[in-house]
């Protein structure tokens, strides 16, 4: 994968209001929130929040022969962007969004989204999925979710390193890389 292909996956996270516009300064930002994602607990997302985006993240991005959402802490990316860079009324849009997702579980006959059978998980995503131009609810939740998901993905170095295998920013000189004469 090359650099202009994560950079078109991270377009949709740019849509996100509280991510710098540029995608470079994009990119820069989720390698240095990722650099902090040891010395920071949750702040935002209370546990049945966090179960419930871990959840969601990891379908969006699962475990296979890769690293999945959950193995590059997405769901504490997400929850420091929260945090720190949503504001108030984004944040809270979020949450309620969240408490929704939930609320259609229970339609579904289970309390909480993180109950339901893997084949009714599959069923609301596909719904929430066609609802993302949502304004508000579950619909902008998803949106919002699967967008940093992707985004707190691609921009993990683990990612970097393992998938792509691209250093996505300039980090220094290193005067010790060998040279090889064009022949």
């Amino acid at each position: 994968m090359r650099r202009r292909e994560v950079v078109q996956f991270l377009g949709a996270a740019l849509a996100l209001p509280f991510i710098p516009r540029g995608a470079e300064a994009a990119i820069k930002l989720g390698a240095e929130l990722h650099l902090r994602l040891d010395d920071v607990p949750f702040r935002t997302l209370n546990r049945d929040q966090q179960a419930l985006v871990t959840g969601i993240a990891e379908m969006i991005i699962p475990e296979t022969d890769t690293p999945g959402a959950t193995s590059v802490k997405v769901p504490e990316f997400i929850d420091l962007i929260l945090t720190e860079w949503a504001s108030d009324d984004e944040r809270a849009a979020f949450l309620a969004g969240l408490s929704d997702i939930d609320v259609r579980a229970s339609a579904m006959g289970s309390p909480r989204f993180v109950a339901l059978p893997a084949a009714k998980k599959v069923e609301l995503m596909t719904a929430l999925d066609a609802a993302r131009g949502d304004k508000t609810g579950a619909g902008l939740a998803f949106a919002r979710l699967k967008a940093l998901t992707v985004y707190g993905y691609f921009t993990s170095s683990r990612v970097e390193q393992e998938i792509l295998k691209v250093q996505m920013y300039f980090n220094g000189y290193q005067g010790s890389v060998p040279f090889t004469p064009a022949v």
